[in-house]
């Protein structure tokens, strides 16, 4: 789907019809719900790896519980005297194994609900985002009526559509382009900590 929108933008640029708008919008649809399936997916797998995690950590606690216990009667038909002073290593050594299940347990699901926090908030801003093209701005140009756009996607107007800003209809050239070097820091700064937006 995604590969006939990109003929189809490019036949329409071509025939110079104005279906561009159109079939990029449809085309960032597309992209956005392939993330989306991508990211449901994600999120089943990080349930299933939570679920396991924890299923190990119980499994592994109550083995350690039953080779204590194992221990404990080994030592108790040995000692037939009876001190106490085994019964309470025994319940100190229980209660320490059931605290290091439950707090290793605590962590994990911590952990998970941190990187579940991260994940909720996977939107790319809007300001982030190219007036045109709608995509991540790549190379990022500011007119002189203060818009930034996508540079090819801005240039590419210029030539095929008119010398003018597109969202204010103001005269623009291309020798007016700037380099915003401020949102392309942005930019690089919101993708080093959103390694995820790369796909978006």
């Amino acid at each position: 789907m995604l590969n006939d929108n990109g003929i189809a933008v490019d036949l329409a640029k071509e025939q110079k019809l104005n279906y561009g708008d159109d079939i990029t919008s449809v085309l960032r649809q597309a992209r956005k719900r392939r993330f989306q399936l991508r990211e449901e997916q994600r999120i089943i797998q990080d349930i299933e790896l939570q679920t396991y995690l924890n299923q190990l950590l119980a499994e592994d606690a109550e083995r350690k519980l039953i080779a204590l216990s194992e221990q404990e009667i080994i030592k108790d038909g040995d000692n037939k005297s009876g001190t106490d002073a085994s019964g309470s290593d025994f319940a100190r050594r229980k209660e320490e194994i059931e605290e290091k299940r439950d707090i290793c347990t605590a962590h994990l699901n911590d952990l998970f609900a941190k990187v579940d926090d991260r994940r909720r908030k996977r939107e790319v801003p809007d300001y982030l985002c190219g007036k045109i093209s709608f995509e991540i701005l790549q190379e990022p140009v500011i007119t002189p009526s203060g818009i930034t756009y996508e540079r090819k996607d801005i240039e590419e107007h210029l030539q095929r559509v008119g010398h003018f800003d597109p969202v204010t209809r103001v005269r623009l050239t291309q020798d007016q382009l700037i380099p915003n070097l401020a949102m392309k820091e942005v930019v690089d700064t919101f993708l080093q900590e959103n390694e995820w937006a790369l796909y978006y």
